[in-house]
């Protein structure tokens, strides 16, 4: 019985002192692994300083994230066991050094809550720099070559084996053992660390298959439409499955997830091409808000806050309404804040479920983003996935229930401030508003290789990231130029961003440059023409030229907030907040179809989109120049019907009511008149009704000779785009003449049906008329400038 005892003990301090042995004989190998990607990570670090980086200092500071920490920690960890393997005392003791690894596991946290980032930003950095994804694959570590993402990997294979360990090490320490309460306590801390991030502890997490785990990749608050109306969500990007979620309050200021939907990683579709949809309903948004309203009441709202609290400052028995009016106006701007999260968006981002056995669409996720670098990183991220990542082990049986276990675990390490959309209080008076006159050169060094380059611009407002502008393409070229100018707004804003896209079978980012934007600079930039500098984007040297004109300076166009500011709003009003002769929708629309509509067959006839429409007007009704972009995106066709819908919206016509019953006579005076602009009664109706035309405000003349010019060019090309003065006669005469429900000639119709017909045909016969002798004078001045 007392040899059983004896052998049964021999045989457990062999086992205690095997698992020691081999604890040590790991840690050896893992800590050189810490330590060469420490020495690489130097080697990297000392390049930032020079004129070419191997890689920019955001992305060294994502890739080696905690690296430093971890090599310390485990260094002082070994060290601390072949101290105590060296005396090799009975009773052996190392749990303390095991209790202090599990009291630094934060470490591991912050390391794991930044792997996916770390590996995206390591694949990116691969695949738009050829020498970076040589170096990267190179790395020699005892004696074998390994990459820069299977070093990245050791740590998360890690912190899931010293939980094993310690259960294979508590097994074989008695309870009498001094180590046996301190490993304990360290298992744990380290197996509730595990359960908070729910890493799955398997035996597939050994190094011949330690990759099969499921890990957070991307996470963010996302806005998605669902049923036709904007829903706050959080999205998660698992390595196997897409999982949405929305928020669900759990007590004050407290939020928990509940999973609505997930797609498998191999069914995911990223919906790229418009013509994809699983139905046109699906993409339309029921009563979108009115963004310029939000703003104006919550702006007002927070003036009644700011100025109360001034007031309470200067004299505390002022109490404006008492602290329950403060909390009930704070309550209020809060729900607008809420309203602007949802509403600002606007940059969609599509996801589709593949049909099982099929390449159509079972489903599709429609969300809205603010930033085009966030979609691009989301797109990147899902492709990259499917490209390089072999799903899990069971992940073709992902279950509701099993993710939203996940989900609810990753809550307390996501990063949920949405921001704020508004200046709440006298700490953001660092944030710049006003405008920003942004040129865009070019590179003053070629870039790795020739390609059709683009560039965007982002500016960021209270917090979120704006898509602001949107470079021309600059075709097959290693040293693009640009020579480009923007006027961006700024509202709240600290930073500039600069993104370089490759424009190829989808856009690929290239690179990205951040300008702080800060008061001192500003002070530098404001006077004089502004301040040229150079940045480095995506390995070339990119200049810039910049001025910042501040609010009391700049030109700002931004309506009010009453329905039709811009839209429905008298031609003199605009003309006179916009201090131009001409509104500049009118002229901004005009520039861009000789830009690159005049060609086109069928310009101002053919109908444009819908929901480009939509935009347009919407980017009108809330900043002139953000609008003046997204010209250069759309169709040409939404192009020339957001210009006819303002101007058929106007309250009064351009030719007025006043002077309609007498254009109205002019024109039927002489009825059965020839077309001819030279035969006698022609001659007398063009006299007529040239009259008529001199009658017309300054403002209304300035508009219509600029428009009537623009259809005479747009005729010379009647070739291509098959638009006759007719035609245009056609499509402009009852938007540019049609009076008013209460305009002069409209109160003694009784038959309106036949009224409007021949109304129709009079105002396209008057313009036809006016365009006629326009067309004519054009030609004159065209034939006398020869002659000269």
């Amino acid at each position: 019985m007392e040899s059983s005892s004896n052998n049964a003990e021999a045989e457990r301090l062999t086992m205690h002192h095997c698992i020691i042995k081999s604890i040590i004989e790991s840690e050896t190998v893992y800590v050189e692994c810490l330590y060469v990607m420490e020495k690489y990570m130097n080697a990297i670090k000392a390049t930032l300083s020079t004129s070419q980086p191997v890689i920019t200092e955001e992305e060294f500071n994502t890739i080696f994230y905690k690296i430093s920490e971890l090599h310390e920690l485990h260094k002082n960890f070994l060290d601390g066991l072949n101290t105590a393997v060296a005396s090799w005392e009975e009773p052996l003791s190392v749990g303390i050094h095991f209790k202090k690894m599990a009291e630094n596991i934060n470490i591991y946290g912050a390391f794991l809550h930044n792997y996916g980032r770390a590996t995206d930003a390591v694949r990116r950095r691969c695949s738009s720099s050829q020498s970076f994804a040589h170096l990267t694959k190179q790395i020699s570590c005892h004696g074998q070559p390994m990459s820069l993402d299977d070093l990245l990997h050791k740590p998360v294979a890690r912190v899931q084996k010293n939980a094993l360990v310690l259960h294979d090490l508590i097994k074989y320490t008695p309870a009498s053992h001094p180590d046996h309460a301190m490993l304990t306590e360290a298992l744990n801390m380290t197996q509730h660390f595990l359960d908070e991030f729910n890493i799955i502890q398997t035996k597939s997490m050994f190094p011949n298959a330690d990759r099969a785990q499921r890990r957070l990749v991307k996470n963010s608050f996302i806005v998605e439409l669902s049923d036709g109306h904007r829903k706050l969500r959080h999205l998660f990007l698992f390595n196997d499955v897409i999982a949405c979620a929305k928020y669900k309050a759990s007590g004050r200021d407290k939020f928990t997830f509940e999973l609505k939907w997930f797609i498998p990683l191999p069914d995911i579709v990223v919906v790229e091409d418009e013509a994809i949809s699983v139905s046109a309903a699906d993409t339309r948004e029921t009563s979108p808000a009115n963004i310029v309203a939000l703003k104006s009441q919550a702006s007002t709202v927070r003036d009644q806050i700011l100025a109360e609290e001034r007031a309470s400052t200067d004299d505390k028995k002022i109490r404006l309404g008492g602290r329950g009016g403060g909390e009930k106006q704070r309550k209020k701007l809060a729900e607008l804040e809420a309203q602007l999260v949802l509403a600002s968006p606007n940059l969609v981002f599509r996801v589709g479920a593949r049909a099982p056995g099929s390449s159509s669409l079972q489903r599709q996720h429609i969300f809205f983003l603010s930033s085009e670098y966030e979609r691009t990183q989301w797109v990147d991220s899902i492709h990259a996935l499917q490209a390089s990542s072999a799903p899990p082990a069971g992940s073709n049986a992902i279950s509701m229930l099993e993710l939203q276990a996940w989900v609810t675990a990753c809550r307390s390490y996501l990063q949920t401030d949405m921001g704020s959309y508004l200046l709440r209080s006298g700490r953001d008076d660092s944030l710049l508003l006003g405008d920003l006159q942004l040129h865009i050169g070019g590179m003053t060094a070629p870039l790795d290789t020739a390609a059709d380059y683009y560039i965007v611009v982002e500016v960021d407002s209270y917090g979120h990231y704006f898509r602001k502008a949107k470079s021309k393409l600059v075709c097959r070229s290693a040293q693009p130029r640009w020579n480009e100018s923007f006027t961006l707004d700024l509202e709240g804003s600290q930073n500039l961003r600069l993104l370089l896209y490759e424009d190829a079978a989808r856009p690929v980012l290239r690179g990205k440059c951040t300008i702080k934007l800060s008061r001192e600079w500003v002070s530098e930039v404001a006077g004089g023409g502004g301040a040229s500098r150079t940045v480095l984007v995506g390995g070339g040297s990119l200049t810039l030229r910049l001025r910042l004109l501040p609010p009391e300076r700049s030109a700002r166009r931004v309506p009010s907030a009453k329905p039709g500011a811009l839209f429905g709003a008298k031609i003199t009003h605009v003309a006179k907040r916009e201090k131009r002769n001409i509104p500049f929708i009118i002229s901004a629309c005009v520039r861009e179809v000789e830009r690159r509509g005049i060609h086109e067959v069928g310009v101002y006839r053919v109908s444009g989109s819908a929901s480009d429409l939509n935009r347009l007007k919407k980017s009108f009704e809330t900043n002139a120049y953000e609008a003046e972009q997204l010209l250069k995106e759309v169709d040409i066709h939404s192009v020339t019907g957001v210009l006819k819908l303002y101007l058929r919206e106007l309250p009064e016509a351009l030719f007025t009511d006043a002077l309609y019953p007498e254009l109205l006579k002019a024109w039927g005076s002489t009825q059965g008149a020839g077309t001819s602009v030279d035969s006698g009664p022609a001659q007398t109706r063009r006299v007529a009704l040239l009259k008529c035309y001199a009658q017309l405000p300054d403002l209304n003349k300035n508009c219509i000779d600029f428009l009537l010019n623009h259809f005479v060019k747009v005729n010379q090309h009647e070739a291509d785009n098959k638009m006759s003065l007719h035609n245009l006669a056609t499509v402009f005469g009852p938007t540019l003449l049609r009076p008013s429900s209460a305009g002069a000639g409209s109160k003694q119709r009784t038959d309106l049906l036949a009224a409007s017909t021949v109304d129709a045909m009079a105002q396209a016969g008057i313009l036809y008329s006016l365009l006629q002798q326009r067309q004519l004078a054009a030609q004159l001045s065209s034939h006398h400038r020869v002659l000269d």
